[in-house]
């Protein structure tokens, strides 16, 4: 279970009109900014809110994790019956010499069942562009990267082994996929605002959190973004305020916010 510190240190330093101790009124210290804006040096971000201190690295490292993810997938989807995935398992013996002639074509309009066009492969969209998105890149750069994971980690890449690449899947994949990703990022971070808690659960929070984003669990709770140097940026944060108290004496207050 994680919780969240916020260590305070005052350090007071009195004018040059207080001649001693007694001078010094301790008990009605006030910070001489009293209002800070979301954009001060003063102010706390959700250390719950994943921010990494590398996106680039996040993006790369999560876009791995992706292209096993989806060579997994499609071993899962080889096992399936045909009338499933209209996959013609006669046709995948040359690997090689299938996707060359499968590229090769322009792509068609497939028969693929509705559950797989307009759930599954929007879904994985969502998925994709999670990554860039949560990395923090806008929104713009995350559906980019969403129509370029579709097209060739697995449109032209592992399923064109299989067959030929589908218009709807090229189109429906990033298009709704980004639609639904936008939506699963805001509601990622109002689940990390409340302390990774939905309508007051912890496990109905974390379970959302881990279907919005696998690869996000995968990154962030299991370790691997640590394990690439990647970290909160969130998770420790500091910085320092002025005092002063009623008398003229003038100090600074240290304020540490750390989450473990």
């Amino acid at each position: 279970m994680k919780f969240l510190r916020i260590i305070v240190i005052a350090i007071f330093i009195s004018s040059l009109q207080a001649n001693t101790d007694s001078d010094i009124d301790y008990k009605n210290l006030a910070p001489i900014q009293t209002k800070p804006t979301p954009d001060s040096p003063t102010s706390i971000n959700n250390p719950y809110i994943y921010e990494p201190t590398h996106r680039g690295r996040y993006v790369l490292t999560s876009t791995g994790v992706i292209v096993l993810g989806t060579i997994a997938g499609a071993g899962i989807l080889y096992l399936m019956p045909e009338s499933a995935t209209n996959w013609n398992k006669d046709d995948i013996v040359n690997l090689g010499k299938q996707w060359r002639k499968n590229v090769s074509r322009a792509p068609v309009v497939d028969a693929d069942d509705w559950f797989l066009n307009w759930i599954t492969h929007p879904y994985w969209g969502a998925v994709y562009y999670m990554q860039t998105r949560v990395a923090g890149y806008s929104w713009s750069e995350s559906v980019l990267y969403s129509a370029f994971a579709s097209a060739f980690f697995w449109e032209f890449g592992i399923e064109a082994f299989a067959e030929i690449p589908s218009w709807q899947d090229l189109v429906i994949t990033p298009a709704i996929g980004s639609i639904f990703g936008e939506l699963f990022f805001r509601a990622t971070r109002h689940i990390q605002a409340n302390q990774n808690r939905l309508l007051g659960s912890k496990i109905l929070g974390k379970t959302s959190l881990i279907l919005m984003d696998p690869i996000g669990m995968v990154m962030q709770d299991f370790g691997l973004a640590k394990l690439v140097g990647i970290s909160n940026k969130n998770q420790t944060q500091s910085f320092m305020i002025p005092i002063s108290d009623t008398r003229g004496g003038v100090g600074v207050r240290l304020v540490l916010a750390m989450q473990w």
